[in-house]
């Protein structure tokens, strides 16, 4: 279940069990969307990442897990 609403959501039924690909999951809207889908049911996410300001890939990986949105 989604816990976008305190009740069974339509789109937490709709994502429950979806492999969902996010491009731009660790921008500013994507690590908001990234958390929301992580608190639904879903498969798998897979999140198309790219290095940015000097930092490689590996870099921003480490950094996105480290934030306590990744809790």
């Amino acid at each position: 279940m989604c816990s976008l609403d305190s009740e069974k959501s339509a789109i937490g039924e709709f994502l429950s069990g979806k492999t969902i690909f996010v491009t731009g999951g660790f921008g500013f809207v994507g690590k908001l969307l990234v958390e929301k889908l992580l608190r639904c049911d879903v498969k798998k996410i897979f999140c198309m990442v790219r290095s940015k300001k000097g930092k490689s890939i590996d870099e921003r990986f480490e950094s996105f897990t480290n934030e306590p949105v990744s809790d």
